[in-house]
């Protein structure tokens, strides 16, 4: 009597490589099954993205698919804090500068609002959103915009005609320094 005996080779699972995500980003979940449909369970089952690193996630068939374990590392990127030049305090009514679109360290996005407005006095509060992709966090500017002062001199004069004139004072009262 002979007996034929079928060895099958072993099947590799294969996945599409997830990352690099960024840290505190919302993940993907693991696939269930694998892209040539082996089905099985990861460990660990979800991808945790709270601390920047590399982990190592492992794939276990289930029983009977005549296949093997895979692992697949998982990288996680530190987030970007986006950085400025703090901008002001600015005179109520001035000309404002522009918001920067970029940090100072590299990171493009948008502002909201977009402008400066110094046509109030007070302290306004503009949020830097960084474009998609870029693994970084919104960031906020207090931009103080400060009340007009006219400046205030002590009265000269009267002055009799052909006397010597004193001096224009080139500060004011409340320091405020310029040119006649």
């Amino acid at each position: 009597v002979t007996m034929d005996i079928v060895i099958t080779n072993q099947i590799t699972p294969t996945f599409t490589q997830l990352g690099p995500l960024c840290q505190n980003s919302t993940p993907p979940t693991l696939p269930g099954t694998s892209i040539n449909n082996i089905t099985g369970t990861w460990s660990p089952a979800t991808i945790s993205t709270s601390v920047a690193g590399t982990t190592t996630y492992t794939f276990t068939p289930a029983a009977g698919q005549c296949a093997v374990p895979v692992t697949m590392d998982i990288v996680i990127t530190n987030q970007i804090t986006p950085t400025f030049t703090q901008l002001g305090p600015l005179c109520q009514n001035s000309t404002a500068p522009t918001l920067p679109l970029t940090s100072t360290n590299g990171i493009n996005g948008t502002w909201s609002p977009a402008t400066i407005n110094t046509s109030v006095a007070g302290t306004f509060t503009y949020t830097f959103t960084p474009d998609a992709g870029q693994c970084a966090v919104p960031v906020t500017m207090d931009i103080v915009i400060t009340t007009q002062i006219t400046p205030t001199f002590t009265q000269l004069g009267p002055l009799c005609q052909n006397s010597t004139a004193p001096t224009l004072p080139t500060t004011s009262l409340h320091y405020i320094s310029g040119v006649w």
